[in-house]
């Protein structure tokens, strides 16, 4: 699959690959988990050595001008290490929103400290938290010195420490888009989930100052247009967990003796790993043609994007339980990462959109197809 990316793609994964593994370790994994603040540094050594912040970002703002098959290699080293950074939430959602927005103003006020790697945001979408929750969602109204937005966000992806907060609130023209301006009437509270990798918080505002983002009623069509690039992320994400899951589980299977042999021996062992590696070779193909897509738009992105979330997602939770297994009594322990993979897995599966909600949008397609 390695040959649907360029030398340079290939050069660029190698060194990603090569950061991680000396300054993204399982314990600091760890470490980050139970910290109270998360680590800037690794994120900010991330930017300036290797541009990881500004890949989505037009030069003009001090980013790269736009590389989607680099930004989903980016994902994919980052869900092997699992790290649980800012990028999702300031590269993939936020800066995305900001450039898909059109506002230049806004840009201008924020990209420039996002490409260089000192500054994170966080994206607070409508949609993410309103199952089962009977808090308001935000609602912005203009007054005589601006905008103000009450109501609460909740299952905000680095939203308790971000420096910028973007929020999608209900106005009388439709769904917006604003940047809070400021800290007062914010209260940020950081939520404890399922994967402890990855950060997340509710927003209660009350009144907070912001500014409108793009026009008054596009963040629908924001919206609609970040969906596949966040889909694409999720996936190339769980490409890279589910790679790491078969990499430490074959290797264990090559030293674990049982009955003075090692286990890898067995016939039952090596299918397992069969079933793993073929899952996790048709996920990467399809991550791989996706950002190919990315460059050329000659394939209907949306349904792509659903297609491969579905699979990729899948592929790595079943993985990650086969590695479970396969490790024995040892990938049941919280010392193992074998239980972190998992707990990523299931989180990808329902970030960005359910499988039930993916299969239902293909279904739609598919049948629309057929008249």
């Amino acid at each position: 699959m390695e040959t649907l990316l360029d030398d340079d793609q290939v050069s660029y994964q190698r060194s990603l690959r090569k950061f991680f593994s000396t300054q993204w370790t399982d314990d600091q994994v760890r470490a980050d988990m139970v910290a109270e603040a998360p680590d800037r540094t690794t994120w900010q050594r991330l930017s300036a050595e290797l541009g990881v912040a500004g890949l989505n970002i037009p030069e003009e703002h001090g980013g790269s001008g736009g590389a989607p098959a680099e930004a989903l290699l980016v994902a994919e080293e980052m869900g092997r290490a699992l790290y649980g950074g800012p990028y999702l939430s300031t590269v993939v959602l936020a800066a995305n929103a900001i450039v898909l927005s059109g506002d230049a103003a806004i840009a201008g006020q924020t990209l420039p400290g996002i490409a260089a790697g000192e500054e994170t945001a966080a994206l607070a979408l409508i949609e993410n938290g309103r199952d089962r929750s009977r808090a308001p969602a935000p609602e912005a109204t203009s007054t005589d010195e601006g905008w103000v937005v009450s109501g609460e966000a909740r299952r905000v992806i680095g939203g308790a420490d971000a420096d910028h907060l973007l929020v999608e609130a209900s106005t009388p023209a439709g769904r917006s888009l604003f940047l809070l301006t400021g800290t007062g009437g914010i209260e940020r509270i950081a939520t404890e989930t399922l994967d402890p990798t990855r950060r997340m918080a509710t927003l209660i505002l009350d009144e907070a100052p912001a500014q409108l983002v793009g026009s008054d009623g596009q963040a629908a069509e924001i919206v609609l247009a970040l969906k596949p690039l966040v889909s694409l992320a999720l996936s190339a994400e769980a490409v890279g967990g589910a790679a790491r899951c078969v990499d430490d589980t074959v290797e264990y299977a090559k030293v674990r003796q049982q009955f003075g042999r090692p286990v890898g021996s067995f016939q039952a062992v090596k299918h397992r790993c069969s079933e793993m590696q073929v899952r996790l070779d048709g996920a990467r193909a399809g991550v791989r043609h996706a950002g190919k897509v990315l460059v050329d738009r000659d394939e209907d992105l949306d349904l792509l994007a659903s297609v491969i979330k579905v699979f990729a997602t899948r592929s790595y939770f079943e993985t990650a339980a086969d590695m479970i297994q396969l490790h024995g009594g040892i990938g049941f322990t919280w010392e193992h990462s074998a239980h972190l993979h998992f707990k990523r897995a299931k989180s990808l599966e329902l970030l960005g959109g359910t499988h039930a909600e993916h299969r239902a949008a293909i279904a739609d397609v598919v049948l629309a197809s057929r008249g």
